[in-house]
């Protein structure tokens, strides 16, 4: 084989590899975005105090996703959650400060997370960590890419609620109005 030809395979191994890399089931946390106007246009669809870690979180669904699982149907490709996580107000003691109904008081937003769901994502994660064909990222609260990249705590959360299509949340997005 000349020159030529091996460097025409060799570009020829590189474009496949690169098309593989953008095929279904080849998802990576790169791939899930912020919707610009998730604010607007998703519905929030709870508020969550967390004691363990002193914050509160609103979790809104795109409406789309938000119709089909009302219907009773599985939360379809398209699907996006965006969890807000707020540090909670302190007291001097390192309490959270609660509001009139007992609820936690937010603070500065601490990051946004998302859980996004395409048909064939999950599939390069090995079995006993696959939360079906979602995939995970985490957005500091400029809304840059989080430096740590690794979702395998939040596959490792999520796994138990298979029953449930990996949301904790399902019954939430379901009590909508």
């Amino acid at each position: 084989m000349n020159r030529c030809s091996r460097i025409a395979v060799l570009v020829g191994a590189v474009a496949a590899m690169g098309a593989a890399w953008s095929l279904p089931g080849w998802a990576a946390t790169e791939d899930v975005n912020v919707p610009a106007d998730y604010k607007t246009r998703f519905v929030r669809y709870t508020t969550v105090d967390r004691a363990d870690n002193k914050q509160v979180r609103d979790l809104y669904v795109n409406p789309e996703a938000l119709a089909a699982i009302k219907a009773g149907r599985p939360a379809p490709s398209g699907t996006v959650i965006v969890l807000e996580a707020y540090r909670a107000r302190l007291d001097a003691n390192g309490d959270p400060v609660k509001d009139a109904n007992g609820r936690y008081i937010k603070d500065a937003l601490a990051a946004v997370n998302l859980m996004e769901k395409r048909t064939g994502w999950g599939m390069n994660y090995p079995a006993d960590l696959r939360n079906g064909e979602w995939e995970y990222a985490s957005f500091l609260p400029t809304l840059a890419r989080s430096e740590n990249r690794d979702m395998t705590p939040c596959l490792q959360c999520h796994l138990p609620k298979k029953d449930d299509d990996y949301l904790f949340s399902l019954a939430a997005i379901k009590a909508q109005l």
